[in-house]
C-alpha cells in the first residue's frame, strides 16, 4: 500500500486504535465541498488544535482530497456544536450542509471508517496513474467510480492476486448481524474484509483482489447483480458467491448467468461458506503452491 497517500496512514492510525482504544473518536471534515481552500481549513484547524481544543483533540490528518480526520479522546456532540460554531466564526460560511462533519466511534464505527479509507485509497492510486483530479468519492455514482480506477490497476487484478501468497476473502454485506455471523464463521480461519455497500465494493475489489467474493444481492445504494456484473467486467475470473434473505429463484438465475459461482441463501452456516471457499480455484493455487514449498508436511494448510 502506498505509504505516500495520507489516507494510509489514517487507516494504519484506525486500525491501532480499533485494537488498542476503541473508544477514540474520529471527526470527519469533508472540507473538500467547501469554498474555502483546504490550506486555509488546515491553519485554521491546526491553531485551534493547538490552542483551545489542546486538551479535547489529539491529532489530525489530512487526506489526498482535502477533507480533514481529527482524532480525539472527548469529542461529544455537544462539543462537537461548539467546535464547528467556532469553525464558522473564523472562517465563514460555517460546515452546515449534511455530511460536512461526522463524528464517529472508532470501536463502533470501524468497518465503516476502514471501508471509507479503502476507497479513498483506490481513488488516490487512481488519481496518481492516471495524472488527472479525483471526484469526490462520497457522491460518486458506481459506474462513474469503476470509470475512475485505473486502468492498470484493472490489468493487474490476476497478477496480484496470484503473487499474493494469503488467502483473501471479501463479504459485501450490510446487514451487521450477518456481518458477525461471518466474521465469526471465518475469521479465525481466513483474513477477512467486510464492505457495506456496492460503490465500496467496487473499489475495495480492485484494491483488494479476494480469492473468494461474498456478495449480497441486496445492497443499500447499488442492486448486488448490477455490482456482480462490474466485477466480472474488471475480472472475467472472479470467484464470486451470492448472499440473499430470500430464495428468490430468478435472481438466482441471473446471478448464475452472470457468472456467481453459486447461492447461499440466509441465515447461512459455517459449513457452507467454508464449502464454497474450498472451492475457489485460486485458495485451490495458493493452498497447493504452500503445500510444495513444505515438502512431505501433510499436516500445514493456509488456513
Amino acid at each position: 500500500m502506498n505509504k505516500n497517500i495520507p489516507e494510509t496512514q489514517l487507516l494504519e492510525r484506525l486500525r491501532h486504535f480499533w485494537i488498542h482504544e476503541r473508544n477514540k473518536r474520529c471527526l470527519i471534515l469533508r472540507v473538500s465541498k467547501h469554498e474555502r481552500s483546504a490550506e486555509d481549513w488546515n491553519q485554521l484547524l491546526r491553531s485551534m488544535l493547538e490552542g483551545e481544543y489542546r486538551d479535547d483533540c489529539d491529532e489530525m490528518i489530512t487526506g489526498h482530497d482535502g477533507d480533514i480526520y481529527i482524532f480525539s479522546r472527548t469529542m461529544t456532540s455537544r462539543l462537537l456544536q461548539k467546535f464547528l460554531a467556532h469553525l464558522a466564526h473564523k472562517l465563514p460560511p460555517a460546515l452546515d450542509t449534511p455530511g460536512s462533519a461526522e463524528l464517529f466511534e472508532v470501536g463502533v464505527d470501524w468497518p465503516h471508517l476502514r471501508d471509507l479509507c479503502e476507497r479513498k485509497i483506490a481513488l488516490a492510486q487512481s488519481k496518481t496513474a492516471l495524472q488527472k483530479p479525483a471526484p469526490n468519492i462520497d457522491m460518486l455514482p458506481a459506474a462513474q467510480a469503476l470509470n475512475e480506477i485505473a486502468d492498470p490497476l484493472v490489468r493487474s487484478i490476476s497478477e496480484r492476486r496470484a503473487k499474493r501468497t494469503n488467502p483473501q476473502i471479501m463479504i459485501v454485506e450490510d446487514d451487521k448481524f450477518s456481518q458477525r455471523l461471518v466474521s465469526n464463521a471465518l475469521g479465525e480461519k481466513f483474513p477477512l474484509s467486510v464492505t457495506e455497500d456496492g460503490e465500496g465494493a467496487i473499489l475495495s475489489y480492485v484494491n483488494k483482489t479476494p480469492d473468494v467474493l461474498f456478495l449480497d444481492i441486496g445492497l443499500p445504494d447499488i442492486d448486488g447483480l448490477m455490482v456482480l456484473e462490474k466485477i466480472f467486467s474488471m475480472d472475467p475470473h472472479a470467484y464470486v458467491v451470492m448472499f440473499s434473505g430470500n430464495g428468490n429463484k430468478e435472481n438466482i438465475k441471473r446471478a448464475i448467468a452472470l457468472g456467481a459461482k453459486g447461492f447461499v441463501a440466509k441465515p447461512f452456516t459455517r459449513e457452507k461458506l467454508l464449502q464454497y471457499i474450498e472451492r475457489s480455484p485460486f485458495i485451490q493455487a495458493k493452498r497447493g503452491e504452500f503445500m510444495g514449498n513444505e515438502g512431505n508436511n501433510h499436516g500445514t494448510t493456509l488456513h
